[in-house]
């Protein structure tokens, strides 16, 4: 593990940067990303910004977003790969960063991975977001901070407690929060972008996700498939967010989602309650996330998925 002040040399050492994140990235990702890739542009550095597809348009409304995937020509140029919000380099899909002559690969995280090789890590686990690690390194390292900065940071905090709710909201979250709001980040305007920018479409779908939902043995469980999505014109950003609702049920310890994908298998994600960690059944399938939080993919019927989820869940609760 290398120390945050190896951290913020490198960063100010290097000239050339490309930030990245998972595949599915969600608020924390994209939020990381931005806000570091935001404050090395303040100092004059080059910065670019990959994201696997899909890129999650409903968090277009950060500052940089439509710098996501542009401008990427000659990568052989850049100093450093950062890898944000990501267990280990494989988690950026589609992009092969191992092909890359590049000076330096630097992983900030709040997820744990044994198998990561990045030559500088800098880990927090107890830290509810990487938004949060980012800030810490910011704020260590002197770096120049702006409103748009505080913003992107902030909603990848607030996306990744799930509104402060999820068992991850602690003392650092808080703190966090306050300071990012005292240096310009809006609470109301990004609560808003985040949860009340919803297209209709994406309301049907979870409308029907409600009503297939079973409750088995403390496990929600629903699932939409291709034909739902082609029969409603729907796109993968339109299930985002479905689970959250299907979490709210209150007889469930765990809740289960499925999502058919076009070249076969499901996508899972998952979520718990109490002191359920998904995370544990998520690695089983080739996934991984945080406790309350999980996802994965299996090239597994429904059935079969469902069936392994609640044989893990027995021993759980």
């Amino acid at each position: 593990m290398n120390s945050i002040k190896k951290i913020t040399e490198n960063l100010k050492s290097n000239n050339s940067f490309l930030l990245t994140t998972h595949v599915n990235a969600d608020g924390d990702g994209i939020g990381s990303i931005l806000g570091l890739g935001g404050s090395l542009e303040l100092l004059g550095k080059k910065v670019f910004y990959f994201v696997p597809e899909p890129v999650p348009l409903h968090f277009s409304f950060l500052n940089n977003f439509e710098k996501i995937n542009k401008g990427i020509k000659d990568l052989n140029e850049v100093d450093v790969i950062l890898v944000l919000d990501a267990p280990n380099i494989e988690r950026i899909e589609r992009f092969n960063i191992n092909a890359i002559k590049h000076k330096l690969v630097m992983r900030i995280d709040h997820h744990k991975d044994k198998s990561d090789n990045s030559e500088f890590n800098y880990v927090k686990i107890d830290y509810p977001s990487t938004t949060c690690i980012v800030w810490k390194i910011l704020k260590y390292g002197k770096f120049p901070i702006n409103k748009e900065i505080s913003d992107s940071l902030y909603t990848g905090l607030l996306t990744d407690t799930g509104s402060f709710r999820f068992n991850n909201t602690n003392k650092v979250a808080f703190s966090t929060a306050k300071e990012l709001v005292e240096n310009g980040a809006n609470p109301y305007h990004i609560a808003g972008m985040v949860y009340e920018m919803e297209t209709l479409t994406h309301l049907k779908l979870l409308g029907l996700s409600l009503m297939r939902m079973e409750i088995i043995e403390k496990l929600g469980f629903s699932y939409i498939t291709q034909e739902d999505m082609k029969n409603l014109g729907a796109s993968d950003e339109d299930t985002e967010g479905v689970i959250d609702y299907l979490r709210k049920e209150k007889d469930c310890e765990a809740v289960l989602f499925l999502k058919e994908l076009k070249e076969g298998g499901w996508k899972g994600s998952l979520r718990s309650k109490n002191h359920v960690d998904v995370r544990t059944i998520a690695e089983k399938f080739g996934g991984g996330g945080h406790k309350e939080a999980a996802g994965f993919k299996a090239n597994l019927s429904k059935e079969e998925i469902l069936k392994i989820v609640l044989g893990w869940l027995k021993n759980e609760i």
